[in-house]
């Protein structure tokens, strides 16, 4: 743990059933004249845009509906390029992690110079960007409440993120029946993917009582609904729980940050286009296993929230077992088990593990040290035994 604790969050939270119905009025409050509605073609198609739309009725309202799985920087460059053109003082940021990235993004790169490239990294942005709401469809990135964001470097086949408190959300509105419709598949990889970001930030050096609070939530959470939320999906409790925790995971490593799941899944998402959720939830047992020693009574922790019986095993016992119940979580949601089942030849771990030794973001609170045969090992472990 850090002996300085920094926690971030935002400034407003809309949270329940039926939240989206307070878009126009959370609107009002700015004042503004012209809004920009960034989302994806998957949820214009859907109708969920239309009923965004629907609650702005009256208002000056442009939309951007091009964002792709994944985006990369060439889309935030247009979306803060109609941002400019269009002269929208507010944005709407509706949809998974990738229009909420989006979105954020876009309005910092709307009031800042330069290139996106330029502001890779952290706390590189000088500029407040366009105000801007958040509202997420899916239960997983927590992007809503963080002070990240993740963009695709199509030509590196990688990705990396921009880390500044102008990307934090003026407000976010969490709806959860907004993610009733979401796919089976899809609502694994999300709460696979707000699991890890609560495991990273509890294991991380840069955790703190209240992350630590945030992150067992989120764990708890998570191994209680994920279950019925991926098999029984019109099931709002367990919508709105996962909501709740994927919420809880992001002010966790909002402030804790993530480790080296992150670390392996952007290079993974980017040399072989597997969404984000994937990646960290197939590579989270294997990097949990190796990091397992240097925090041990953490992931003893990790086990109990999972609702693992701990109290009469030893330390380094009740560790193992947060592992096991990851890996059986993964297995009852459908989650792949190995790189193999990704189409991942064994031929590329020079290349993934050469690059995630350059996300320093991503070593440093990874609770052991991370050296380039480490991340080979985990990478190896990640595949199946050769016969």
């Amino acid at each position: 743990m850090s002996d300085i604790a920094i926690f971030t969050a935002i400034q407003r939270l809309v949270h329940g059933s039926g939240a989206l119905n307070q878009l126009a009025e959370e609107v009002d409050r700015f004042g503004r004249r012209r809004i920009l509605l960034v989302t994806d073609p998957g949820l214009v198609k859907a109708g969920i845009a239309g009923r965004a739309l629907d609650r702005l009725a009256g208002r000056d309202v442009e939309v951007f509906p091009d964002v792709e799985p994944d985006p990369s920087i060439e889309t935030v460059v247009a979306c803060a390029d109609r941002v400019r053109a269009l002269g929208c003082d507010l944005i709407v940021g509706l949809g998974g992690g990738s229009a909420i990235d989006t979105a954020k993004c876009a309005s910092v790169m709307a009031t800042n110079p330069g290139r996106v490239e330029d502001y890779l990294g952290i706390d590189k942005v000088a500029v407040p960007g366009v105000p801007k709401i958040i509202v997420p469809t899916t239960a997983g990135t927590g992007s809503e409440v963080t002070n990240v964001a993740v963009l695709s470097l199509k030509a590196q086949h990688t990705k990396k993120g921009i880390v500044s408190r102008y990307l934090l959300a003026d407000t976010a509105i969490l709806d959860p029946e907004l993610t009733l419709g979401l796919p089976a598949a899809v609502t694994a990889a999300t709460g696979m993917d707000a699991l890890t970001h609560a495991i990273e930030a509890y294991v991380s050096r840069f955790a703190q009582p209240m992350t630590d609070d945030f992150a067992l939530k989120a764990i708890r959470l998570i191994g209680e609904n994920l279950r019925t939320a991926v098999h029984h999906g019109q099931n709002i409790r367990a919508r709105d729980a996962m909501l709740t925790a994927s919420l809880y995971a992001g002010y966790a490593f909002g402030s804790a940050a993530t480790g080296m799941v992150h670390g392996l899944a952007m290079p993974l998402g980017g040399q072989f286009n597997i969404p984000h959720g994937i990646a960290n939830a197939v590579l989270l047992p294997h990097v949990m296993r190796w990091n397992l020693v240097a925090a041990l009574p953490r992931y003893r922790d990790v086990a109990a929230a999972l609702g693992e019986t701990v109290g009469h095993l030893s330390v380094r016992e009740g560790a193992e077992r947060a592992v096991a119940a990851v890996e059986a979580l993964s297995r009852d949601v459908g989650i792949p088990v190995h790189l193999d089942d990704l189409s991942v030849p064994r031929s590329a771990m020079d290349a993934l593990a050469r690059d995630g030794m350059t996300n320093v973001r991503q070593i440093r609170p990874n609770p052991r040290d991370v050296t380039y045969e480490g991340l080979m090992d985990i990478l190896a472990r990640a595949f199946r035994p050769e016969a």
